[in-house]
Formats: structure tokens, sequence, C-alpha cells
């Protein structure tokens, strides 16, 4: 497993929203200083390869204002959801149609649409991916 630390310069917080699909992921960068002696950036850090796949596909990232700050290889002993929480406190993927999260998982994570069936299957494979799954309230 590869946990990534993602940097944003001159900022102290920023909380982005990356479109996948047709649903929103949201993501905390935190821990920015600013002072006259230099600055540290806002950070964050995960091991969800979808959160990184997500973040190294957006436009911010693509135009450098998020950079990588970090690779580091962890020993994968815990089940994926366990390794989410532990490096990404809360990490949930809210999703407005079922559809989505078909997106998400075949486009993503390359998971193929023939081992996603129904509603079960797909909370099924994404808990082996570590996601955790929310219907959008109305």
């Amino acid at each position: 497993m590869i946990l990534k630390k993602y940097e944003v310069r001159g900022m102290m917080e920023w909380h982005p929203v990356f479109k996948v699909g047709r649903s929103h992921i949201k993501v905390s960068f935190t821990g920015g200083h600013l002072c006259s002696g230099g600055c540290t950036p806002a950070s964050f850090e995960t091991a969800d390869p979808v959160v990184q796949k997500v973040i190294e596909s957006s436009p911010a990232f693509k135009s450098r204002r998020i950079s990588v700050g970090m690779v580091k290889k962890i020993p994968d002993t815990t089940g994926p959801s366990e390794a989410v929480a532990k490096t990404q406190t809360g990490y949930v993927f809210e999703y407005e149609n079922i559809k989505d999260v078909y997106a998400l998982l075949e486009d993503t994570k390359g998971v193929p649409l023939s081992k996603l069936n129904d509603e079960a299957s797909c909370f099924r494979e994404a808990e082996k991916l570590g996601i955790i799954l929310k219907k959008k309230e109305s």
C-alpha cells in the first residue's frame, strides 16, 4: 500500500471538492502555516488509491497547484477499511444514484461490471477497497 502526502503551497487550509461521475469527493488540506520566516504548505495524506486517482486526475494537480510532498510504502497488515480509517479518518463517498457508485468503482478502480450486479454487490466491492458509501440526503 502506498501512502501519499499532497501539498498546497501558500495556503493554511483548502477544502476543494472533486467531481467523480455525478458525485463529489471533498478533501481537506490543513496544517498550513504562513509567517515572515517561511511557510508550511497545507497538506492531506491518504493511502486510498481511489482518492489518489481522483486528486491526480484533477485540474488543480495538473496545473501544479497540488503537488506530491511525500510517497511512502506502508505494509498492508490490515484490511482496506482499517487502513483508510487510520490515514484518512471518516472518508465517505456520497452518491446520489447507484450509477455514481458504478462509475466510481469501474472507472477509477477497474472493478468489472460483472461483479456489480446490484446495490449490495457495490457495497461489498467498495468495502473491499476501503470505500464507505453513503447516500446523499435530499
